[in-house]
């Protein structure tokens, strides 16, 4: 039997409420989409709860104690059900019968790691865009949050049943393009001893050095006598392009484990003339005009001169003004450009699109979301998760992260410091809109107040139990085992933390937030170190207990891994 206590329990209710509305009581328009059940905080209580009666009441026209108690007298003769009881103004508390914990154990060992998995994404097509970061250095820690967080929410929308797209885009034809070309052009013409600053603006970290000297080893002096910006610009372009994305794929493939299902192109796009497609679309449904807007407000600008250009509507959809999507000089503007791509992963098929971005990006998200409405008729087709800012701390001081400061703390090289596994757990242990300062002593520390060390060491206990069941020469079981012995309190606390996780995985996925798979992780390591400092779980003397105890520890493990899966950390058998 495959149990998921929180999906029979919903559906439960769902069947009742429906009888409700069949005979008149309630009506058949009622929205029940707030119902939850979930675990009630104080287990006094009961094993779970529900707010049903509580959020119908005022829509139906009852009191909630009035519904409360008709469900109470419908659901109590459900076969999961001990017994219901009614507090207060209108709760719901259910007590199960012991043998649907015992039943939930059997499902998730049947299960196996395909535990949790759900199919509430019914198989549509999401594209997740994800770390992104300009091809102009390499990826340092701060970038480096986006780049889990990112990882993660596909592992956690796969389990959670959609068909999941990752693709990063290059943005190798922007404004930064030809800042880090004018770098490397400038460091490559000192090594050949002329007498050049580097300009105001332009990235003066060690790696474009490097980058000059792989330059001037491949091309020697070609590249001495061009001093026209536009000749470096076009010249260099794809070398810098190259060149960096070799230095984040180290990072985000070698060091990190990360992959991508496609690397997009800004440059290509824009050669396939994708932008001009993109604002035709908008100009067809009556988006977009030539106009003037308005001088910025609370701004004077002395040389201000009004001046037409092409304007997308992007006030109809909530912007603060209309968006222009060409520059004066008829190149596409970063919005614009951002159009065009977005429209390119709609022609794709794509029909739910997220992207991870830096919290300096925030002044751009309004706009897009206002174009992608525009283009798809659907307020909600792109979602847009911002990842707050890291304050890296070492030696009790901050490092300031930033390619164009030179003292880069790339992730690469955190990764190294702590572990791959503390470096994701530890971001991921965290909600990613809020800021984040990243201890470097603390990641490495071996005890309770490290999370990634505390989750991975319950899987360690776990694994030393079996390995002592070998040495004590205890056999496995044979046939059924009597899962009614576990009665204490730490084992049922524990068991309901497994009932969990389908329901966790479920609304992570809704709401975009791997972090609650960490959470969870975390809790449901602490429950097992609880009962383990509790209770013996080798008892030659009695086998049955034994064997009931082993059959929780072998369901805990299989919950833990697949936790730590979506998280993409690993469960070591030793530590």
């Amino acid at each position: 039997m495959n149990l998921d206590i929180y999906a029979t329990l919903n559906k439960a209710i769902a069947d009742a409420l429906e009888g409700f509305k069949g005979e008149g009581y309630l009506p058949q328009d009622l929205d029940t989409s707030a119902i939850v059940v979930e675990q009630p905080k104080d287990p006094s209580h009961g094993d779970f709860a529900t707010n049903a009666a509580m959020v119908l009441a005022k829509p139906a026209g009852k009191s909630p104690r009035e519904i409360a108690t008709k469900l109470q007298e419908v659901l109590s003769s459900n076969d999961m059900v001990d017994s219901i009881d009614v507090a207060g103004p209108g709760f719901i508390n259910f007590k199960l019968k012991p043998h649907v914990f015992h039943d939930q154990i059997r499902t998730i060992l049947s299960q196996g790691s395909n535990y949790g998995s759900s199919t509430i994404g019914k198989n549509e097509k999401v594209m997740v865009e994800f770390v992104s970061v300009n091809p102009t250095g390499p990826l340092h820690a701060g970038h480096g949050r986006g780049a889990v967080y990112g990882d993660a929410l596909c592992n956690l929308l796969s389990k959670a049943g959609y068909d999941v797209y990752r693709e990063y885009l290059m943005n190798d034809a922007g404004g930064q393009m030809r800042v880090i070309t004018k770098s490397v052009h400038t460091r490559y013409l000192q090594l050949f001893g002329q007498d050049v600053e580097l300009p105001d603006g332009c990235y003066p970290g060690d790696y474009v050095i490097d980058m000059a000297k792989e330059l001037k080893e491949r091309d020697g002096d070609k590249w001495l006598n061009v001093e026209n910006d536009e000749e470096v610009f076009t010249g260099l372009r794809k070398f810098c392009v190259d060149t960096c994305m070799a230095m984040i794929n180290k990072t985000i493939i070698d060091d990190m484990g990360l992959t991508f299902d496609n690397y997009f192109s800004e440059f290509d796009m824009h050669s396939r003339g994708e932008m001009d497609n993109a604002v035709k679309k908008l100009r067809e449904k009556g988006y977009i005009y030539e106009g003037v807007l308005e001088p910025p407000k609370g701004k004077v600008i002395e040389d201000y001169e009004p001046e037409e250009m092409t304007l997308f509507k992007a006030a109809e959809f909530g912007d603060d003004c209309d968006r222009p999507v060409y520059k004066k000089n008829g190149e596409p503007t970063y919005f614009g450009a951002d159009v065009a791509y977005h429209n390119n992963k709609l022609e794709r098929g794509f029909t739910k699109l997220i992207n991870v971005w830096g919290a300096d990006h925030a002044g751009a998200v309004k706009r897009l979301r206002a174009a992608l409405t525009a283009l798809t008729g659907n307020k909600n087709a792109l979602e847009i998760h911002l990842m707050q800012m890291v304050k890296l701390v070492k030696n009790g001081e901050e490092v300031k992260l930033s390619k164009r400061a030179g003292n880069i703390i790339e992730a690469s090289d955190v990764v190294k410091e702590v572990g791959i596994d503390a470096f994701r757990f530890l971001y991921l242990f965290r909600k990613h809109d809020s800021q984040f300062v990243f201890d470097l002593a603390k990641a490495v520390e071996k005890n309770n107040e490290n999370p990634v060390f505390y989750v991975q060491y319950a899987n360690a206990r776990m694994c030393s139990i079996f390995r002592q069941q070998k040495e004590l020469d205890i056999p496995e079981a044979s046939g059924d085992v009597d899962l009614s012995l576990l009665t204490n309190d730490e084992e049922i606390q524990l068991v309901k933390h497994l009932c969990l996780f389908p329901l966790v995985v479920e609304k992570a996925a809704q709401s975009s937030e791997p972090h609650r798979i960490a959470f969870y992780a975390h809790e449901l390591a602490s429950k097992f170190h609880s009962l383990y400092g509790a209770e013996k779980f080798l008892l030659p003397e009695d086998l049955a207990t034994t064997y009931a105890r082993l059959e929780l520890v072998k369901a805990a493990q299989v919950t833990l891994k697949a936790s730590l899966e979506v998280l993409g950390v690993s469960a070591p058998d030793r530590m």
